[in-house]
């Protein structure tokens, strides 16, 4: 049987590489290794087919899979059944003339069992880095223009599922993947929906608090699920991802504080930003943005042509179109006037992950801004300490060498003349005699 994990889901056992599955249509899937665990289960890279690629990165699907017992997958693979279908998608995708859309389809599902566990689990393409990672990378801060050009791709995403009836509630860089297949590398696909659900008027004190606790809405926090929170969950990660903080970010283990915090936020828009944004100025949009949340009511359904025109009012300002690259670099305050690419891998972090709707990612070390901010300047002063070291010693003269002294040296040798050892030659020899 899978290992228990304390008193929340069950962790699936390992599954064998190369293991077959067959979803609900008989179609066949083969399963590669191990790419990562969450709080229901583990995912697993995966091909089409009995055939397994030779390298992992040929791996084109992935394979979510949980204990029958758990149920976050179960909520996930019954919301993509519904809303997700692959004609759905693309048929909304061309109704409303979207060069890209990051809604992804389930490309199977089924039952498997494997030893004496019975395993559920779903198939979806394979994505490329979550915005999180590269949101650490960046320094915590991204370009206005990248925020700006995501926004605008998760709204539409917010609209096709809000159109079906459903909210996602938890947006965040962590369930924000970029494509992996060419042509897609742009793509920002929203994915995770283990905690969607459809929205209701009522509300349900079970439900409380659920989510990723930094950007929980107001509405979830005492149990509501409404497309309001969803765009208010919007609105706390544009402001994370160009501000760096939150203020509540010190309270996170108690979610009444937290709750308490958003509340006062929202009813001081301007207030909450200068504490965000500090001396630095607010990005017009932002404003404009976190106001209309502010003001939307419980049940309001979310003007997307008003939000949409906000974000590409401020792509306009920025000079940049809605389908150019995404940009990941570091802000030209942190880099010292150079304008460089940074990495794009993710540093060593802690899994960010829900569980239960809270958040099982560790608070990041305050200092790790100011001590990547100012790595250049580091680097350089100890480049011209090196330098001052190897010009210092070349300065030095080298140290003479003391001359070897040798038994011919002694001052009594040189007087008796003495030619070898053992020899004797008096000083002042008497002459021969002459025969």
């Amino acid at each position: 049987m899978p290992p228990k994990k304390g008193k929340l889901y069950k962790m699936p056992a390992p599954i064998p590489k190369n293991e077959v599955l067959t979803d609900t249509s008989k179609q066949k899937w083969t399963l590669g290794p191990s790419i990562g665990k969450g709080g229901f289960g583990e995912i697993y890279a995966a091909a089409e087919g009995e055939t397994a690629p030779r390298k992992e990165s040929d791996y084109p699907y992935v394979v979510k899979i949980e204990p029958h017992e758990n149920g976050p997958l179960f909520v996930e693979k019954t919301f993509y059944l519904r809303v997700a279908k692959k004609e759905d998608v693309s048929s909304w995708k061309e109704k409303k003339k979207l060069k890209v859309f990051g809604m992804p389809v389930a490309c199977g599902v089924g039952s498997h069992t494997c030893g004496d566990t019975k395993y559920r689990f779903l198939v979806m393409d394979r994505y490329g880095k979550d915005l999180w990672s590269l949101f650490l990378s960046c320094n915590k801060m991204f370009p206005i223009s990248t925020v700006l050009q995501i926004s605008i791709q998760v709204l539409d995403v917010l609209e096709y599922i809000h159109s079906n009836g459903y909210v996602h509630a938890d947006i965040k860089g962590a369930n924000l993947l970029l494509g992996l297949r060419k042509g897609t590398e742009n793509q920002v696909y929203v994915v995770d929906f283990g905690l969607a659900s459809r929205f209701s008027s009522s509300k349900d004190p079970k439900k409380a608090h659920n989510g990723t606790i930094e950007y929980t809405s107001r509405d979830a926090h005492v149990g509501g699920t409404t497309c309001r929170g969803d765009m208010e969950i919007l609105a706390y990660n544009v402001v994370h991802w160009l501000s760096s903080k939150l203020p509540w970010e010190a309270v996170l283990k108690d979610p009444s504080a937290v709750q308490k915090a958003k509340e006062t936020a929202m009813q001081n828009v301007p207030q909450f930003l200068k504490t965000c944004f500090g001396k630095k100025p607010v990005p017009d949009f932002v404003s404009k943005f976190l106001k209309y949340v502010s003001e939307m009511k419980y049940e309001e359904l979310p003007d997307y042509t008003k939000v949409r025109k906000i974000f590409m009012d401020g792509l306009k300002s920025e000079g940049v179109k809605l389908d150019s690259p995404l940009s990941f670099t570091k802000p030209l305050e942190q880099q010292n006037g150079e304008s460089k690419k940074i990495r794009t891998s993710p540093r060593k972090t802690v899994k960010r992950g829900s569980e239960n709707g809270s958040s099982s990612r560790s608070k990041p070390d305050s200092s790790d801004r100011e001590m990547d901010t100012n790595s250049e300047e580091e680097d350089e002063e100890g480049e011209n300490k090196m330098k001052k070291r190897k010009v210092a010693s070349k300065a030095k003269p080298k140290p003479t060498q003391e001359k070897k002294v040798s038994w011919r040296d002694c001052p009594t040798v040189k007087a008796s003349r003495v030619e070898r050892p053992g020899e004797f030659v008096p000083a002042n020899p008497k002459p021969k005699k002459a025969k």
